[in-house]
Order: structure tokens, then sequence, then C-alpha cells
């Protein structure tokens, strides 16, 4: 049976927005505190943020890791941290350029904000013809649910559809259940493997 892909998913981190890899070293160090906290309450917080819209960050911060550093200072982590990204505009050329022909979507484990920063610091809200977000849905990759949930709401198979995420796990359960998928690992290695498949 021969595929006719109709739909193209992309996840978002390290695929359309890219980051410089962090030191979180230098933060430990900064606050003389064993190596890899910061990294830890970094993620847990953003683990808890991306699996509930209304997840309150700051109660939770205070509550958990104020023994460490102070919310204040946890803040300036985190924009330091959101400077490094930028957008993969190579990649959204290429999008921009598919729109026409086929059905546009994110699929990302992300936070409530995301949304808000699609639109107003990075400017593309526009070039999807919809968003799942992790922490709107409650589910999150690599889990089957999230994956089959995106294919009823757009009521399609997952043999019409093409998945692109940085993330391995993701990829093999996205092919398990029947995408099309491939690990994005540069904007070179993508553009070559996407022509062989003729999209």
């Amino acid at each position: 049976m021969s595929r006719k892909i109709k739909n193209l998913i992309f996840d978002i981190g390290g695929v359309i927005i890219l980051r410089k890899n962090i030191d979180f070293f230098k933060f430990d160090k900064k606050f003389k505190l064993e190596v890899g906290t910061i990294e830890k309450i970094v993620n847990t917080c953003f683990k808890k943020k991306m699996v509930d819209k209304n997840f309150k960050e700051k109660p939770f911060f205070e509550k958990n890791f104020f023994h460490f550093l102070n919310w204040s200072d946890y803040q300036k982590i985190l924009e330091k941290i959101y400077e490094t990204e930028k957008v993969n505009r190579s990649l959204l050329n290429w999008i921009k350029k598919k729109k026409k022909k086929y059905k546009i979507f994110l699929l990302t484990n992300n936070t409530a904000v995301l949304r808000s920063l699609l639109k107003e610091k990075f400017k593309m809200d526009y070039f999807f013809d919809f968003i799942f977000n992790s922490a709107e849905i409650g589910l999150t990759k690599p889990s089957p649910k999230f994956f089959e949930y995106f294919l009823k709401k757009i009521q399609s198979s997952p043999r019409e559809c093409l998945f692109v995420d940085d993330n391995l796990k993701n990829i093999r359960v996205a092919k398990k259940i029947g995408f099309l998928a491939i690990l994005f690992e540069n904007n070179k290695d993508f553009l070559a493997r996407i022509q062989k498949l003729g999209i």
C-alpha cells in the first residue's frame, strides 16, 4: 500500500526553534551548588509546566528549591537559557513553501506560554494549521496516546502523516503507530532525506 502524505508534523524544540547547548555547570559554580543541581531544577519545573497549563511555577519552586537559590535568580537563569533560542529560518522557509500542498502541524511537549511566544517573540504562529501542545492537552510524547489523540483530532491515518522530531524515542513510537518519521539532526540531512521521499 503506497503512502499519500497529506500532513507534515513537526516538533518545535531542536527542530524549528534551536537552542545552544546550555552550560549548566557555570550556574552550579556561581551559586556554589553540586554539579547537576540547576539542570535538575530547570528540568523538573519544565516537566510540570508541559503537562499542566494551570501549573503555578513560583509556589512549586519556593516550596521545593528555595534552599538552593531564590526565585529571582532562577528567573535570571531561565532568561539566559531562552536568550540562546533562535528560529530555524531555513526550515521555516521550506515549510512555508509546502503550506499550499500539505497541512502543517506542531506536536510538542511544551508549556502554556508557547502560543504567545510563537506569535510575539518568534512571529511565526501563522505558519501552522494547528498546534498540539502537551500543556494544553495533558499528554506528552512519546506516549502513543498523544499521537492517537492527534490523529483523532485531524481525522487522518498515520500513513498520511510525516512526523519530524529530534528525539529518537518519539520517532520510534511514531513509526510503530504507522507514521512516516524522520529523526531531525540538521537542515542539510533533513532536506536530502525529504527530497528522496518526493515531498
